[in-house]
C-alpha cells in the first residue's frame, strides 16, 4: 500500500526551524506587553504597550514633575480625532530617547571642553567679545558664540558638529593640519591667519587668531579659532 505524504513533510526542516524561531520571538514580545488602565479627568484609556515604553513614560512624566496618567491624557488630547494613540505614545518614546541622548551628548561635549581649576573653555568663548570657534582636532565645530553666529547668521545648531571648511577656508602661512600638530605636541604658540567665507549674497573676509584650548592627546584636543570682526 503506497505511502501517504502529508503536507508537513513538504516542509523543509529549515523553514521548520525558522517559523519556529519567527513564533518564539512573537511570543517574548508578546510577553513584553504591559496592559494599563490609565484615567485622567474622568477618561479612561486601556493601553497595551511595551514595558520599555511604559518605562520612558514613567521618566518623562517625572522629569516634568507630573504623574503618568496626566503625560497621557496632554498626549491624548493633542492626538487628532480618531488617531490611534498606542501609536502616538510610541512615537512620543522615541522622541524623548531622542531629546535624552541630546541632553547626554551636551553633557559629554560640555565635559570635554573643561579644563583647569573648573574654568570651561565653552565660558571663555562665551565671554569672547569677538566671534569665537571652538573646534577639534579633525576641525570638526563644536562650539560658536554668539557674536561667531551673529557674525555668520546661523544659530549654533546649525554650525555644532560641522566641518569647519563647510563654512569656511582658514589661510594661513602654515597649514592648518601642521597647526593642529603643533597644538598636540604642546606648543602654547598663536597662529595668525586669514578666513575666507562665502554667504548668500556676500563674500566675508577677515583677520583670525589659532591657539590650543585643551590637549590631552594628538587626537584629543580643542582650539579657539577668534575672528578680528570689522
Amino acid at each position: 500500500m503506497p505511502s501517504t505524504i502529508t503536507s508537513q513533510t513538504l516542509i523543509a526542516p529549515s523553514v521548520n526551524s525558522a517559523l519556529e524561531a519567527e513564533f518564539m520571538a512573537a511570543a517574548v514580545d508578546e510577553q513584553r506587553v504591559v496592559h494599563r488602565i490609565i484615567q485622567c479627568k474622568g477618561r479612561r484609556y486601556s493601553l497595551k504597550l511595551d514595558q520599555d515604553v511604559w518605562q520612558i513614560l514613567e521618566e518623562a512624566a517625572l522629569r516634568r514633575g507630573i504623574r503618568i496618567n496626566h503625560l497621557i491624557d496632554g498626549l491624548a488630547n493633542a492626538c487628532p480625532d480618531g488617531g490611534n494613540l498606542s501609536a502616538a505614545l510610541r512615537a512620543y518614546s522615541i522622541d524623548e530617547l531622542k531629546r535624552q541622548m541630546q541632553v547626554l551628548q551636551d553633557q559629554l561635549r560640555d565635559q570635554a571642553m573643561h579644563v583647569g581649576q573648573g574654568v570651561s573653555a565653552a565660558v571663555i568663548a562665551d565671554s569672547c567679545p569677538s566671534p569665537c570657534f571652538l573646534v577639534n582636532a579633525a576641525s570638526v565645530v563644536l562650539k560658536a558664540n554668539a557674536a561667531a553666529q551673529k557674525w555668520l547668521g546661523l544659530d549654533e545648531a546649525a554650525l555644532r558638529d560641522r566641518p569647519l571648511d563647510q563654512y569656511m577656508q582658514v589661510k594661513s602661512p602654515v597649514s592648518l593640519p601642521q597647526i593642529v600638530s603643533s597644538f598636540a605636541r604642546g606648543r602654547a604658540q598663536s597662529f595668525p591667519a586669514r578666513i575666507i567665507c562665502l554667504r548668500p549674497g556676500r563674500l566675508i573676509m577677515a583677520k583670525a587668531t589659532l591657539c590650543p584650548a585643551i590637549v590631552r592627546s594628538e587626537q584629543d584636543l580643542i582650539y579657539f579659532l577668534m575672528i578680528e570682526a570689522n
